[in-house]
């Protein structure tokens, strides 16, 4: 749209009007629909919203006349506030900052700037107790890489968890299985050893 014809458009806009595009502007509504609902331009409405955020002014009540902004200075002083204090509410900083600002002013400074009333993240509550457990548990969890490195997986459903079975490998030959050559002692008592059952293992320990 031509700059001149633009221009004109947006001082055909009524005060009314304009108080109404911020306050459909603010409720979510998208430039188009608010255009259509005053039968006008897209970038008419968008040039209204956005000499309403230049000049800081609000909707404005038929009658009333009287600008509901707030100065620079106290666009900082509010965005400080709430920086500093997250739990304040909007009815505090107008209060704090200026008695003649509306609510919904400082409401809608606070949106300008990214700030918006949300739901606090839910979390759970820990207390000394449960984060000394989870202390304690982190401190069990180091020294589990020490026995895990002692494991030879297999796909076996029995294995040791030492360094080795005492298995050796033998040259014999036919019915000398039980010559003396052909044995070797090994412990044969309870050892650490790993079952295997699908997704789920059992650690055994000997007494």
């Amino acid at each position: 749209m031509h700059l001149r014809r633009r221009r004109s458009h947006y001082q055909q806009i009524t005060e009314f009007e304009r108080g109404r595009v911020v306050e459909l502007r603010e409720g979510g509504f998208s430039f188009r629909d608010i255009a259509g609902e005053f039968d006008r331009n897209v970038s008419t409405e968008h040039d209204c919203w956005q000499q309403s955020s230049r000049e800081g002014t609000d909707s404005r009540r038929p009658g009333s006349g009287q600008p509901r902004g707030i100065t620079e200075r106290e666009n900082r002083r509010v965005r400080r506030m709430v920086v500093a204090h997250r739990t304040v509410s909007v009815a505090e900083i107008r209060a704090a900052v200026n008695t003649t600002v509306i609510q919904k002013t400082a409401t809608y400074r606070l949106l300008q700037g990214q700030l918006r009333t949300r739901h606090p993240v839910a979390c759970t509550p820990l207390t000394a107790n449960h984060c000394r457990l989870r202390r304690e548990w982190c401190q069990a969890v180091t020294h589990w890489g020490t026995e895990l490195r002692s494991i030879v997986f297999s796909d076996e459903s029995k294995f040791c968890l030492g360094a080795s079975d005492g298995r050796v490998m033998v040259m014999r030959g036919q019915g000398e299985r039980l010559q003396p050559t052909c044995l070797r002692p090994r412990h044969t008592g309870p050892t650490p050893v790993l079952m295997t059952a699908g997704a789920l293992s059992y650690l055994s320990h000997p007494p």
